[in-house]
């Protein structure tokens, strides 16, 4: 995989806003969940929204891939 398919549209190869911000988003949220493992102030709590967003971010797009019936 190159580091362009993360922010590209694989049909045009032209940027994707939607691409973008999505692992914009995810990699902050990564960030900052490793930052407060670190710091040693990372909650239960924060554990199950990363896992949540992060982790369900993954599942829908694979969900909707198999809905459309394609592979990744």
């Amino acid at each position: 995989m190159r580091l362009a398919e993360l922010i590209t549209n694989p049909g045009s190869g032209r940027l994707s806003h939607t691409k973008l911000w999505a692992n914009v988003a995810c990699g902050a949220a990564t960030g900052l969940f490793v930052y407060q493992g670190v710091a040693g102030t990372l909650a239960p709590e924060i554990w199950l929204i990363y896992l949540g967003l992060v982790g369900g971010y993954a599942a829908a797009l694979r969900l909707i891939a198999a809905w459309r019936g394609k592979s990744e």
